[in-house]
């Protein structure tokens, strides 16, 4: 038996040390604050979403996505096979939070981060979401 608890105590002390050498990789959102990039501010979000229709690239897909001044966001995949409704909100920690309908309500919660004149969302894990390409005021749905 005390053999066995001395096998186990140096078998922890091994993955210890084994686990003390892995590098993780920085997220997105950390490379891009490295890069300089910064975080917009409550008032900065509200400026470009808030009343507007905001053209966003996730990956190889274009979406276009109205944030009303009532909280409701509608988006739509450009050319079809997607849309859907839901709401957002502006937090006072500098995010903003919407939930989808096809997303069963689930609420998420993005940093809006701007380096060198391009705005991007990160998710609370720090994986860049969307790309924000262009701000138009109104519903141009």
């Amino acid at each position: 038996m005390k053999y066995m608890s001395m096998a186990v105590a140096g078998l922890a002390a091994l993955l210890v040390l084994a686990t003390s050498h892995v590098v993780f990789a920085d997220s997105d959102r950390q490379t891009a604050i490295k890069e300089g990039a910064t975080q917009l501010t409550s008032e900065e979000i509200e400026a470009l979403l808030v009343g507007n229709t905001v053209k966003a690239k996730s990956g190889q897909k274009v979406f276009f996505f109205h944030y009303s001044k009532t909280n409701v966001l509608s988006g739509k995949l450009d050319g079809g096979g997607w849309s859907d409704t839901g709401y957002y909100g502006i937090t006072d920690d500098d995010r903003v939070c919407l939930s989808m309908t096809k997303d069963k309500g689930r609420l998420r919660c993005l940093t809006l981060m701007k380096l060198k004149g391009e705005v991007k969302k990160y998710s609370v894990d720090g994986k860049m979401t969307f790309e924000l390409l262009e701000f138009q005021s109104g519903n141009h749905l």
